[in-house]
């Protein structure tokens, strides 16, 4: 039977007070939220800006693709890869509903061929279907923490003077609402940290502001007891680990 009196009071608050409650509670704070950003799959594309390779510069010049004459090629390079902590397996990707990458603007797909991966046991059945870039993870096998892979994309504009092309990607993966979200790399390192990160660093900050403020405010000594201290340095260790591994694998795709 458990009664509540001012004596219980005064143990919970001994207890509270106690540096090793203060040691586990933030031990487990940042645990929680690191299994948090865990549990969200992430997977990303970006396409580089159309590049031409092959010029017609007059009537008299002839590009041939395949025995078939073709007006400018131009390329640009698809990069898919994994961009959460939670790994994406093969199971994730429906069979039925292979990833397509393609434009809305006049265009004709010429080739589609791997360029790069992470980890030669991945492997992707890869094809042009008509004008889309049809591509699927073919054995069994996960793409991992910055996992990914890079294609490059042949084609020729039938109307040169768009020069704005933007393609699309359409895709199904379990576990996410939308698939392959794109993501700019040219703003990636500093677009892409983890919202569980944010919301540790402003509970630190908080936290400090409120004792030095207060004190301050009060012309007293600033001083943390310890379990204060205990509680603020374990959590600045996690959340400053976190935000080193976030930033690591966010900035550095090293197989493109």
């Amino acid at each position: 039977m458990i009664i509540i009196n001012k004596e219980l009071g005064k143990k919970v608050w001994l207890f509270l007070c106690n540096p090793i409650t203060a040691l586990a509670f933030s031990i487990l704070l940042g645990t929680f939220f690191y299994f948090i950003s865990k549990t969200y799959k992430s997977p990303s594309y970006y396409y580089t800006p159309s590049e031409l390779i092959a010029k017609k510069t007059n009537e008299d010049l002839k590009i041939l693709y395949e025995n078939k004459e073709v007006g400018n090629i131009y390329f640009t390079n698809l990069i898919l890869w994994n961009d959460g902590e939670n790994y994406i397996d093969f199971s994730d990707f429906v069979k039925i509903k292979p990833i397509k990458f393609y434009s809305n603007d006049s265009i004709k797909i010429l080739s589609v061929s791997l360029d790069k991966k992470s980890r030669k046991e991945l492997k992707f059945d890869y094809s042009k279907i008509n004008d889309t870039v049809s591509i699927k993870l073919s054995n069994d096998e996960a793409l991992e923490y910055g996992d990914g892979a890079s294609f490059n994309v042949l084609f020729t504009k039938l109307n040169d003077k768009n020069n704005d092309l933007k393609f699309n990607l359409d895709s199904r993966i379990k576990g996410t609402k939308k698939g392959f979200i794109y993501k700019d790399l040219k703003n990636f390192k500093t677009q892409n940290y983890n919202s569980s990160i944010y919301i540790l660093w402003t509970i630190i900050i908080i936290l400090l502001c409120i004792r030095i403020i207060t004190l301050y405010a009060f012309k007293k000594d600033i001083i943390f007891r310890t379990t204060e201290l205990v509680f603020i340095i374990t959590l600045i260790l996690i959340t400053t680990y976190l935000t080193i591994q976030q930033i690591f694998f966010t900035t550095n795709l090293q197989w493109i």
